[in-house]
This record gives structure tokens, C-alpha cells and sequence, in this order.
């Protein structure tokens, strides 16, 4: 399933700081499970996190997000987040949620326009995060179009596997 990047996210704030370690996000060495996992994210830094996430709730954030290992954040998905902004992220995580079409985004300055519990609309056609209740407004950094893409396809193995078969019926078809 892809992520269609052409619609605007609008959603509750669940706002941290800088360096959250992709460890508290993914805690996998504590909690083996899925479902040990989405009751234990990001408590580490917010306790309350996992029983009042709710789905369509967005990740605000400072500095280097998903910092530390290699853990994705699919947890955060499955928890019902609908989006991550973040003033910069660790490159790993920002491959990692790209290969999984998580929807994560980079804009400078977002943890200056919004509060915890506040409503954030991400509209990434027009290159902007908004306040809609301040009016404040940052820019948002466009992906490649390859990127673009990958997020439409629902994640790199399945974008692969469509560049795949079009690459194959187009040499089929030369053959015939």
C-alpha cells in the first residue's frame, strides 16, 4: 500500500526534542514482540506516549530524530502515527522510513511553530508545515522524485518489484 504524498496531513502534535535515539523508538532487545513494541515506543521519553497515541497523530521533533542504530520506526505506523517532522533526521532512520513509506519529513524550524497537543497540517504538494490555529508556517523540504515514488509504491521492495515488471514487459515486448 502506498502513501500518496499529494494529500495534506493534518493531525495532534506529540512534540520532542533533539536526539531521540531510534533505540526508544524501537526497543525490539526489551520487547521481541509487535505488540510489546507499540505499548512501550518513545516511553522513554514520553511515558504517556504509548497509551495516548492515537492514529492520525504527528511527530514533531528537534534535531537529529532516529539518532543511534538501525532500528526502523514501522512501530510508529502501527501505533497510528501519521506522520513524523522533524527539524533534521539521522540519515539511517530517513532511509530506513523512506524504505518503508513512513511518512517522515525534514522542516527546519517546525519546533518553533507548534506546541504539544496542537494541530499540525504537513501539506507537502505546496512545500509547507502549518499551525492552522497560529497561521505560523515553515518550509518543507521536497524529496526527489525517486523518492516521491517509492513512497507512492508503499516502500523500496515494492517500488522495485514494479520497476521490475515494467523493465521486463518492455523487453518482452521486444522480443515478440
Amino acid at each position: 500500500m502506498g502513501f500518496d504524498l499529494k494529500r495534506a496531513i493534518r493531525g495532534r502534535v506529540w512534540k520532542f526534542g533533539d536526539s531521540v535515539e531510534s533505540d526508544a523508538i524501537n526497543p525490539y532487545y526489551r520487547f521481541p514482540t509487535l505488540e510489546e513494541l507499540k505499548l512501550h515506543t518513545l516511553e522513554v521519553y514520553r511515558p504517556e506516549f504509548p497509551r495516548e497515541v492515537r492514529p492520525g497523530d504527528i511527530i514533531v521533533a528537534g534535531r537529529n530524530f532516529g539518532c543511534g542504530s538501525s532500528r526502523p520506526g514501522l512501530v510508529l505506523r502501527e501505533v497510528g502515527v501519521a506522520a513524523i517532522v522533524a527539524e533534521s533526521v539521522s540519515r539511517l532512520f530517513l532511509r530506513n522510513s523512506i524504505s518503508r513509506a513512513i511518512p517522515i519529513f525534514v522542516a527546519p524550524g517546525v519546533t518553533g511553530i507548534v506546541e504539544d497537543a496542537q494541530t499540525l497540517e504537513v501539506d507537502y504538494p505546496q512545500g509547507v508545515v502549518r499551525n492552522p490555529g497560529s497561521g505560523r508556517t515553515v518550509a518543507l523540504r521536497k524529496f526527489p522524485p525517486m523518492i516521491e515514488q517509492i513512497f507512492e509504491c508503499g516502500g523500496l521492495p515494492e517500488f522495485a518489484r514494479e520497476r521490475y515488471m515494467r523493465e521486463a514487459a518492455l523487453v518482452a515486448r521486444g522480443k515478440s
